[in-house]
């Protein structure tokens, strides 16, 4: 028996609903985050939030740049870390990099800020994006606190390019109010021909560096740890055999690296 025309009209009005529910969440989880600009002197709107083709959502313009705010239940906090999404300074990986890491760092007693930086706006986007990262850094330094962030201890994280914009945040600031510790998750554009470029270099931060092996950008995790071994710079790291790029917080996570959020979190325990 044939489906009828009425049939295909049912199931047209099933799948539009369900795609308005998807949006409404997606919408609703958005919304309901408190957003600061990084100047700390206003509300953000929410930023336009994209189904990938990877079942993860993403960020491809930031008119305003800004923090998210996630402060963790645990009161008083462990303190605060700065995450910033992967994305190749294309777009931010919001979901599995950004809003799902945020709760498990809340999970481990820490308020988290992800920030919103500068994407897609062609040769200036890195220096754009440093920029960002250096006011928010800053906001939460002087002015945490009055945003409900416990400013004692402040860290920073990067998956990816965020990875690459946090070394490069956390070396430009090292004479100047550097953050307390600095976790690399498979970063990017770290190296050239396995040296660490000056802009990255390590200085005194303690780290932690977690790659896969199979990931096309591993040589760049490879390089940071060799080069805090020689600076004599507290690096934790991990080289995982199978995993690829990427990987986040994605449900299914490859076997190999799916023990990522325990080995951060006893690095963590141990920043004291």
């Amino acid at each position: 028996m044939r489906p009828t025309n009425r049939f295909f009209r049912l199931v047209s009005v099933i799948a539009c609903c369900a795609l308005v529910l998807l949006t409404g969440s997606r919408l609703a989880q958005a919304e309901d985050i408190r957003r600061i600009a990084l100047d700390g002197s206003s509300v953000v709107a929410a930023p336009v939030v994209k189904p990938g083709k990877d079942g993860t959502d993403h960020i491809q313009q930031v008119p305003q740049p800004a923090l998210e705010l996630f402060p963790s239940p645990q009161k008083p906090s462990r303190g605060t870390i700065l995450l910033c999404p992967g994305g190749g300074y294309y777009l931010l990986a919001i979901s599995h990099e950004g809003y799902s890491v945020a709760r498990k760092l809340n999970e481990f007693g820490y308020d988290v800020a992800v920030l919103l930086y500068h994407v897609n706006l062609g040769k200036a986007t890195r220096e754009l994006a440093l920029t960002d990262a250096q006011a928010a850094l800053q906001l939460i330094q002087k002015r945490g606190a009055e945003f409900g962030l416990n400013p004692k201890k402040i860290g920073v994280m990067g998956f990816s390019a965020g990875g690459h914009l946090v070394a490069r945040l956390t070396h430009a600031t090292d004479t100047n109010s550097p953050p307390d510790f600095l976790v690399l998750m498979y970063p990017a554009y770290l190296e050239k021909n396995d040296r660490v470029l000056d802009e990255v270099a390590p200085l005194k931060t303690p780290a932690f560096v977690y790659v896969a092996k199979d990931d096309p950008y591993a040589h760049s995790a490879i390089a940071y740890a060799a080069a805090c071994e020689t600076a004599h710079t507290p690096c934790t790291y991990y080289l995982k055999p199978h995993g690829g790029h990427g990987f986040g917080l994605k449900t299914n996570l490859p076997p190999d690296v799916k023990d990522w959020p325990d080995k951060l979190k006893i690095f963590l325990d141990e920043q004291k």
